[in-house]
């Protein structure tokens, strides 16, 4: 593919700078990373400075190491900002078609750490009754199919440190207050691909919720909302409609980069 480019020599050398950054290698001397660029000293030098200058690469005196600069932060969030617009645009008529065909409120939610965000809610168009959250409304992580997903998805010593913290209390006759039901259904939840809570927010409603991952993380989920049981007719129908959806988000390009 590189050979349908031009390629810049310098700004080839700065991105290979970049790269030098990992996960487990967040801070760098000089050295390092003219070892790792396979540059001399001095050319490494100056390049290095300019992505100072640049904002691209922060300098600790102290320690004397490099990190990559605060800029990543600004336009991350611009990056991330206009990628999850573009999932939105091309997701929302599916699921207000869901919506509409099985009388559901169908929603997709960000996942960051332990909080879960609406970023699109569609209803049906046609139902003479509708079913509204609060997004304010703060949710239990183990009463909600969302919640369920993101706690299946822990680490084991995270998940306890969670749910040593949880107050089990009871919201709906199918609220789980026993910590060793709530941790094998977590089991199930991740090898099922799927979250279901029933009567557990509420006497009477339930959702069901498929996790949307990148790169092994759990970065969204896609849920659908409505009556116990209007859920229960449509239960194998509604999974499937909402992999359906998720599988558009894999193809989208820039989620396999």
């Amino acid at each position: 593919m590189s050979g349908s480019y031009k390629i810049i020599q310098s700004l080839s050398r700065a991105f290979s700078i970049i790269d030098c950054f990992t996960e487990d290698e967040k801070e760098l001397t000089l050295n390092d990373i003219s070892e790792k660029v396979d540059l001399n000293i001095n050319t490494t030098r100056g390049l290095v400075q300019t992505m100072l200058y640049y904002n691209y690469l922060s300098y600790d005196a102290h320690d004397k190491n490099y990190r990559l600069g605060s800029i990543f932060l600004e336009k991350m969030e611009i990056a991330q900002y206009d990628y999850t617009e573009k999932i939105i645009e091309m997701i929302h008529g599916d699921l207000q078609r869901v919506a509409d065909q099985y009388f559901v409120s169908t929603r997709f939610h960000s996942v960051e750490n332990l909080s879960i965000s609406t970023l699109t809610e569609r209803r049906p168009s046609r139902s003479r009754y509708m079913l509204t959250i609060h997004n304010q409304t703060d949710f239990p992580l183990t009463a909600s199919a969302s919640g369920k997903l993101i706690l299946a998805h822990l680490t084991d010593e995270h998940l306890d440190q969670v749910l040593d913290k949880v107050r089990w209390e009871k919201y709906g006759q199918g609220t789980i207050i026993d910590r060793k039901i709530l941790e094998l259904q977590l089991i199930d939840v991740a090898k099922n691909d799927v979250s279901i809570e029933r009567d557990e927010l509420g006497d009477g409603y339930a959702s069901i919720a498929v996790p949307v991952f990148r790169e092994g993380q759990l970065v969204y989920t896609l849920s659908a909302v409505s009556t116990t049981q209007l859920i229960d007719d449509s239960y194998d129908e509604l999974i499937h409609a909402l992999r359906g959806i998720r599988d558009q988000i894999y193809h989208l390009s820039e989620f396999q980069s």
